[in-house]
Formats: structure tokens, sequence, C-alpha cells
């Protein structure tokens, strides 16, 4: 029997979400991200899949989004989570032009290959998790040499850490400053304001003086805070500011109960070492933790032909870039 949102409660949700979900971008199925994807223009539907004795088998947060001239296409983020199936999707999405899926486990996807294609996940599908239930000296003991020398310079040279206290506008700068330097395309002030506003995630920076050095958002969901976003300025980047945010924000999440730091991303650990990602990745693993992979995302087609001329007309916008 499938039910709708509106028929079960927001911690019925969310208590099965944080009990069945991946380990890493289990809040993207959580109430409160679909509420915040509401505020910014999505339409957001929620299914669940109930057994004969009213208990919660499966659920799905679908994300509807239009494109033009070709309609709309469902998209959900790590999921389905529980015992629902690709096809049972795609039973509430058939007027769709197809499904995407970046499933939190790999399973057994009942669907024709010919209706499958794989394409580019929006989430990093490749991640890195560090165990906060370690002691904080076998934490630091797991770290590299270097991180820990730079957090140790950091506290030293009177960096400090504030949490829940700065607002968008302030670090923003600084978010512009880091994706001019790094050359990645960050969404816009507002779309981070809300997300803050309201209550899916937190700015937590650190400063020396009057300058703000770095600034990370947050996520909070279960057991696990997220890495988000994060952004470091073009002053006094000696002082090795990000090192020590991120310590105080582990630190910070232990004394909360949580037991996962996930580092949001990073590059396979054979990528070349010109990749994007490469970086910021060594600055992550620098920390410890475990590599964490999920499937390729997949789009289920649900309209072929439509779905082919979508295809081309989009590898033709690229061409023409």
């Amino acid at each position: 029997m499938l039910k709708t949102v509106n028929e079960l409660p927001k911690n019925k949700w969310d208590a099965f979400v944080q009990k069945h979900g991946p380990r890493s971008g289990r809040f993207l199925q959580s109430f409160a991200w679909g509420e915040f994807q509401k505020s910014v223009g999505e339409k957001v539907d929620r299914v669940a899949w109930m057994s004969e004795t009213d208990d919660v088998d499966a659920v799905a947060q679908v994300i509807r989004k239009t494109i033009p001239h070709f309609g709309t296409y469902a998209y959900v983020p790590r999921g389905p989570i529980g015992a629902a199936s690709i096809v049972d999707i795609s039973e509430i999405t058939r007027n769709d032009l197809f499904l995407r899926i970046e499933s939190p486990t790999e399973r057994d996807q009942k669907t024709s290959p010919k209706t499958r294609k794989k394409t580019n996940s929006i989430q990093p599908a490749h991640t890195l998790i560090t165990n906060l239930s370690l002691s904080s000296d076998e934490l630091l003991a797991n770290m590299h040499e270097k991180t820990r020398y730079n957090i140790r310079l950091a506290e030293k040279k009177g960096v400090v850490i504030e949490m829940r206290t700065a607002s968008i506008d302030e670090v923003w700068p600084v978010f512009e400053a880091t994706a001019s330097r790094d050359a990645f395309r960050l969404h816009g002030k507002e779309y981070y304001r809300k997300m803050i506003e309201n209550g899916v995630a937190f700015l937590a920076i650190a400063k020396h003086e009057n300058d703000i050095l770095a600034a990370n958002i947050m996520i909070d969901f279960g057991d696990t805070r997220t890495y988000l976003h994060g952004a470091s300025s073009n002053v006094k980047r000696n002082l090795m500011a990000p090192y020590l945010l991120h310590w105080e924000l582990m630190k910070d999440a232990k004394s909360r109960g949580m037991t996962s730091y996930d580092w949001w991303g990073v590059t396979q650990i054979d990528a070349p070492a010109g990749h994007p990602w490469s970086g910021i990745s060594r600055f992550k693993r620098g920390f410890g933790g475990e590599e964490v992979s999920y499937p390729d995302a997949v789009d289920v087609v649900l309209k072929p032909m439509r779905y082919a001329a979508y295809r081309f007309a989009r590898s033709l916008r690229r061409k023409l870039r």
C-alpha cells in the first residue's frame, strides 16, 4: 500500500531514514531537506510503502525538476530507502521524462537495461567518513602528521573557532574568493541563506583578530555531521585555519553524540594527479577515515523518444559553448 507524506508524520519519516538510510547523504532524504527544497522553488513529493501491519517498508523523497521544452524529471537523491525498487518508484513518476536515481546501496534494479542510462552523479559518489566514536587521542593518531602539525599551529597562532554565530552575508566574500580561486560554481547566496535559516545547516567560522579566514556550511542529521561546503580566505593562509576549524567541528560533533564525520566527496584513490579535486581530497584524507563508494547515478527512461531528443539537444548545447 502506498501512502503519502500527509499520512506519515515527520518524526516517523526521519526515524526510518536515520535507521535505514545510507551512511553518506542520508540527510538528502530527511524531511527537513525536502522542506528546504520547497523553499527554493522545487516541487517535492514524499511517498512511503507500508506493510499490512502499517509498518514502514520503504520511503522515497522525490524532487521534481523542470527541463524547458521537455517537461519534468524526477530525482531521488540517495534513495529510495528500504525495500522499494526502481519499478515501484517508476509507477509514481510515469508522467516524467525520466527518473534519476542515486541509489544508497547496490541493489537489484528490475528494469530492462535499455531503459537505464548511466549519467553524472549530482551528489558525490565517493567520500571519506571519519569514525567519531574513537577517542580524541585516537582521532589525532589516525591523522597525517602534517595535519596534526597544522592544527597545533593554528591553535598556537590564536585562530578562534565560532559556531552558529556568523551570517551568510559576513562569510559570502570568503566563499566568492574561494570559488574564483579554485574555479568551482556556487549556488546563489539566497540558496545558502535559506538552508541556514530553515535550520537544515549551520555556519562555522575560523577567525584571527577581525579576519574571517575560513567558513564551513555543515549539516547534522542523526549520528552524522556532513561537511557540505567550505571556503578559505586569501589572507593569512599561513595560519592553517581550516585545519583547526574541522578539528573543532569533529570534537563538537562527538560531544553531541554523533559518531560519523562525512567529508562529502573525495577523488577515487587511483584518480589522476591533475584531477580538480586532488588538492581538497588530499586535505580531507589528512584527517583519516574510511573510503565509501556508491553506484553511479542512473536515468530510468520513461519517455524514450523525448529523452533521446533531450540528450541530443544537451550534447549540442555543450558543443556550442
